[in-house]
């Protein structure tokens, strides 16, 4: 069982570590917010092509996330429009 969160934890620090470099380079770049849009939404399509050739068995968990994830992109824009 320990092993099993040592591997969660190593996977979460990862990830924390994966966006914490998306960002950086974001911020290093200072593009306009349509083209950093642009780009997240091509590495998106880039992740979920890979994803789901590797693991087509889990590819609607995967659209599930990338909906969830994106409608509450779209709900911050409208509410940072208003």
């Amino acid at each position: 069982m320990n092993k099993g969160n040592n591997t969660q934890h190593e996977e979460e620090r990862k990830i924390k570590q994966l966006n914490q470099e998306i960002m950086f380079i974001f911020e290093k770049h200072a593009a306009p917010f349509g083209y950093a849009s642009a780009a997240l939404l091509s590495v998106l399509y880039f992740i979920s092509e890979r994803y789901g050739k590797s693991h087509p068995e889990n590819r609607k968990i995967v659209l599930d996330y990338f909906r969830t994830e994106f409608d509450k992109f779209l709900k911050k824009l409208a509410e940072q429009q208003q």
